[in-house]
């Protein structure tokens, strides 16, 4: 299996080292740029054309979050997770609705950096489990009306699935059974036409970005 290809690109060189070794360290991750700002960013992101590029959001010049955007408009086929120094809600949503998969604070474990990475290489959200609320609560009031042969139940739970959430999660979130959560999933799953979780969050995504 070939390794998931990184894109590092931060302002500070203990940064972008940390987190270059750290990934390092999981054979199935190879970083193969890094980058000191976002013009270099978009440059490396042409050239390379990671599985993933991690961009830290405050980056002089052109920020992460700018880099991400430009790097969509061009097509560039890459899973984006931002970085930060801390933890707020509204910027951890901001990235998702313009196209991000993974939010991600500088000083998580190195388990979970690399956890992260390998998910949204799969094209999971992750984002943290501060945020979840925020996010839940954004992504039904955009997900209104868009599928219409769903009921408001069915539409609580696809949010959730595209939030990266597990069945159990999920259940503990809404207050249902894991067997409810399942039978809903089952049900939104033929109402859309989709087989997988991925499936059924790359649909959604489409719909609203």
């Amino acid at each position: 299996m070939k390794p998931i290809r990184i894109l590092v690109a931060d302002d500070h060189a203990v940064i972008r080292d940390g987190f270059h070794t750290i990934l390092s360290t999981d054979k199935d991750i190879e970083v193969t740029a890094v980058a000191k700002d976002g013009t270099e960013a978009l440059v490396q992101l042409k050239q390379h054309k990671p599985d993933v590029a991690l961009l830290d959001w405050d980056m002089p010049g052109i920020n992460g979050m700018e880099v991400m955007q430009k790097a969509i408009e061009e097509e560039l086929r890459s899973s984006f997770i931002i970085l930060s120094s801390y933890h707020d809600d509204q910027l951890a949503i901001e990235a998702f609705k313009k196209g991000a998969n993974g939010f991600l604070l500088k000083n998580k474990e190195a388990e979970n950096i690399i956890l992260t990475v390998k998910g949204c290489a799969k094209g999971k959200l992750v984002f943290p489990a501060e945020s979840a609320a925020g996010l839940r609560r954004s992504l039904i009031i955009k997900h209104n009306n868009i599928f219409s042969s769903l009921s408001e139940a069915e539409d609580e739970v696809l949010a959730c699935v595209a939030e990266g959430m597990k069945n159990k999660e999920i259940a503990e979130s809404l207050y249902l059974s894991e067997g409810t959560v399942r039978n809903y999933i089952s049900s939104l799953y033929k109402k859309l036409k989709v087989k997988t979780r991925s499936e059924a969050i790359s649909l959604y995504k489409s719909r609203h970005y």
